[in-house]
Formats: C-alpha cells, sequence, structure tokens
C-alpha cells in the first residue's frame, strides 16, 4: 500500500510541475491554482535511503532513476522561478530609476513606462508565490505605473490652465 502511494506521489508530482493544474470550474477570470512549494521543497531536499525508509523496502532501478529525475526538475523549476523574480526585482528598480531621472530628462519616462510593464509582466509570470523578489518587483512597477500616471494628469492639468 506505501508502494502505490508513494508511486503516485512521485507521479503526479512530475505531471505538476511540467503543465499547471488549472481549475475544474468554469469561472469568468481563468485562475491557475499553484499547489504548495513546501511539499516539492521537502521532496527535493530527500535521498533515495529516505524514499526506502518510507516505502519499506528497497526501491527498483526504474524507480530510482524516476526519483532522481524528479529531484532535478524539481531544482531546476525553484532555479527557472528564482530568475524571473530577479529579472522583475531589477526590472522595477530600473523602472523607478529611469522615473526620477526622467523628471530632469523627460526622454527617459519612455524608458521608465517600458522598464515598469515589463516588470509587471514579468513578476506575475513567476509561478512560485513566496518568491519575495518577484512580489517586490511587481509592486515597484506598479508603483512606477502609477507615478507615471500622477505625472501625466498632473501635466494635464499645467497644460489645461496655462491654455
Amino acid at each position: 500500500m506505501r508502494l502505490i502511494i508513494i508511486l503516485c506521489v512521485i507521479f503526479l508530482s512530475l505531471f505538476s510541475i511540467v503543465t499547471p493544474v488549472r481549475s475544474a470550474t468554469t469561472s469568468s477570470s481563468s485562475t491557475t491554482v499553484i499547489p504548495d512549494g513546501y511539499l516539492f521543497k521537502k521532496m527535493a531536499t530527500l535521498k533515495i535511503k529516505d524514499i526506502q525508509k518510507i516505502a519499506g523496502r528497497k526501491l527498483t532501478l526504474k524507480e530510482k532513476i524516476g526519483f532522481i529525475i524528479l529531484k532535478h526538475k524539481i531544482k531546476h523549476q525553484s532555479k527557472k522561478n528564482q530568475k524571473q523574480g530577479d529579472a522583475a526585482f531589477i526590472l522595477g528598480i530600473a523602472g523607478l530609476g529611469l522615473f526620477i531621472i526622467g523628471l530632469f530628462v523627460p526622454v527617459l519616462l519612455l524608458g521608465s513606462l517600458v522598464a515598469a510593464i515589463a516588470a509587471v509582466v514579468t513578476g506575475s509570470v513567476a509561478k512560485d508565490p513566496s518568491n519575495k523578489k518577484a512580489h517586490a518587483g511587481k509592486l515597484l512597477g506598479w508603483i512606477t505605473l502609477g507615478l507615471l500616471a500622477l505625472l501625466l494628469i498632473l501635466a494635464a492639468i499645467v497644460v489645461a490652465a496655462w491654455v
């Protein structure tokens, strides 16, 4: 019985990493359900001997190879998510920096707009909800977009009062 449970967990883990899990119900907004990363982090730290202890028997060669491939995919996925979070954070800082410099050199405001939009998109694409850099990059992007909108409104008010 333990063998069946372990094989089901390994099998389902392989497919949940490769394809995103979708909601079974239809709704007006398309949302994806992301499983908790704790299970994957825990499995990435396990060794074959630990799995054999849980199963209460030795694993076959095929099961050992499958477990090694699963660990590799989990580690690769977390590195990919971390890179996306880093990119979002860098773009968010760049967008805010270009906005501040753009107050003195107005041409750079366009670069600020592009960097802020890229930060929001890249931060939203990062799949791990616990990635703080992705969240901070997305937040910096939204702040920069808000400041740009505020600057545009102020410019419109000044131009309207001037005419």
